[in-house]
């Protein structure tokens, strides 16, 4: 059977098989998620204070301290999985990813110089952090121009604004002479202790992303086209690359807000959608995965990699960007080594 919407074309048997993978994984690392810990619950005592929440124990750590965290840990990797999706297609790069184009570090960089310099708010982060992104994704593309953004070199420059601002930090985190050592664990990626108000804080972004995926797929297909062809077909490329790389940006400032650099994420999913959908005899625009199907999907993947990932951190009591890093690594080096430089 196949679903088709004007030029393409996609199965939907392996759409469901990969939408049911991802729930059964998401579903399995939030009943986990719910059990494991400190103080181990029953599936009894879950499903109990799930639905009856009162003063008790049980209740107490299901809804104020694992439900948070599990909920966030979704969220945060549904959103870095569009926002990979998206970095990937307007730059026409395997390789991009939020984290790779130095995305990531810039917005870290710019919240530690807030939090050690200026003293700023827990709700000045986000914005604090979107400028320190688009100053990264600027520098990034600034090395880079001369290139004509070929994709190793693109890559190689994200790399290298990433560990210049990582080195920025580490200097600030020593110059505050150990006033802010909390910041190590939440600079490593964690969702550890965090609460509904984070969720709250991050909620607008994964509805901002849900949006976009229905209202620029279209534009994001015609920008995988070459220059001249999009151009022709009616589209203002240099318009809809700032206002889509600004999403990305801030997308990704949401997330390192509320949880930390966390990396990878945005690299892997949307080559596991692509890869799930191979053999699929797709039909779209320029022969790619059209975004209708490529973003929602590289959501679910990305949410439901952070869901196990964040499981197996939370057993093993380190924070799960370690994990993010340790899954991801291997698959960027296999990537890289097939670019044409």
């Amino acid at each position: 059977m196949q679903l088709t919407h004007h030029d393409d074309t996609i199965e939907l048997r392996s759409v469901t098989v990969l939408v049911t993978v991802c729930v059964v994984a998401m579903a399995i690392s939030l009943i986990m998620s719910l059990r494991v810990g400190d103080f181990s619950l029953s599936l009894d005592q879950i499903l109990q204070a799930l639905k009856t929440p009162n003063d008790d124990t049980p209740s107490f750590v299901v809804w104020q301290l694992r439900l948070p965290r599990a909920v966030l840990g979704l969220m945060v990797g549904a959103v870095l999985g569009m926002a990979g999706a998206i970095v990937q297609s307007i730059t026409r790069n395997p390789l991009g990813s939020p984290s790779l184009m130095g995305v990531t570090s810039g917005a870290a960089f710019a919240i530690v110089i807030g939090l050690v310099v200026f003293d700023i708010s827990y709700g000045q982060r986000l914005s604090v952090g979107t400028v320190g992104g688009l100053s990264a994704a600027a520098l990034t593309f600034g090395i880079a121009w001369q290139t004509r953004l070929n994709p190793v070199y693109l890559t190689l420059a994200g790399m290298s604004v990433a560990l210049f601002f990582a080195a920025g930090i580490s200097v600030l985190l020593i110059a505050s002479d150990g006033e802010a050592m909390g910041l190590y664990v939440w600079l490593t990626g964690s969702l550890g202790d965090r609460t509904w108000q984070h969720v709250g804080q991050l909620a607008p972004f994964a509805l901002l992303g849900l949006v976009m995926g229905v209202s620029f797929a279209r534009a994001l297909d015609l920008l995988m086209l070459d220059d001249d062809t999009a151009t022709s077909l009616g589209v203002s490329i240099h318009r809809w690359r700032l206002l889509l790389g600004m999403t990305a940006v801030i997308l990704t400032a949401a997330t390192v807000s509320v949880a930390g650099p966390i990396s990878f994420i945005g690299l892997i999913a949307p080559h596991i959608v692509r890869l799930g959908l191979r053999g699929d005899g797709l039909r779209g625009l320029g022969g790619q995965l059209p975004h209708r199907w490529l973003l929602p999907l590289s959501a679910l993947v990305g949410a439901s990699l952070i869901g196990i990932a964040d499981l197996i951190a939370k057993v093993q009591d380190v924070p799960v960007g370690i994990f993010c890093v340790l899954l991801g690594g291997p698959l960027f080096v296999y990537l890289i080594g097939k670019q044409p430089c």
